[in-house]
């Protein structure tokens, strides 16, 4: 299973997390976890609410097509407001595949 996790202001969050339960091909094919972050007032000086969000998707769904739609709906948050992803880039998730074989495992 494939977990793709961000961190933003709550509200922004619950909006992308409301796009994705909508969105024709994501719906029924992410679950989604809400988490809010409680900061330290030294971290920022923004009175937001922080929160991650972690979007989980079957191993033998991620699709193009998902990834492309999941991103599109990243994207939109971002222009709402601040949107980091926690760990890896998503891109990379796809180059991380290839090196679970063999080749990959003997380095």
């Amino acid at each position: 299973m494939l977990i793709i996790e961000y961190r933003g202001e709550t509200a922004n969050l619950k909006v992308l997390a409301r796009e994705i339960e909508t969105d024709p091909n994501l719906a029924g094919r992410c679950s989604l976890t809400l988490t809010p972050l409680h900061q330290d007032r030294r971290d920022s000086l923004r009175h937001a609410h922080w929160a991650e969000i972690a979007i989980s998707v079957g191993a033998g769904l991620a699709t193009n097509t998902l990834y492309d739609a999941l991103k599109a709906l990243v994207e939109r948050a971002r222009d709402r407001g601040p949107v980091d992803e926690v760990g890896p880039p998503l891109e990379s998730e796809d180059e991380g595949e290839g090196a679970e074989t063999p080749e990959g495992a003997e380095r």
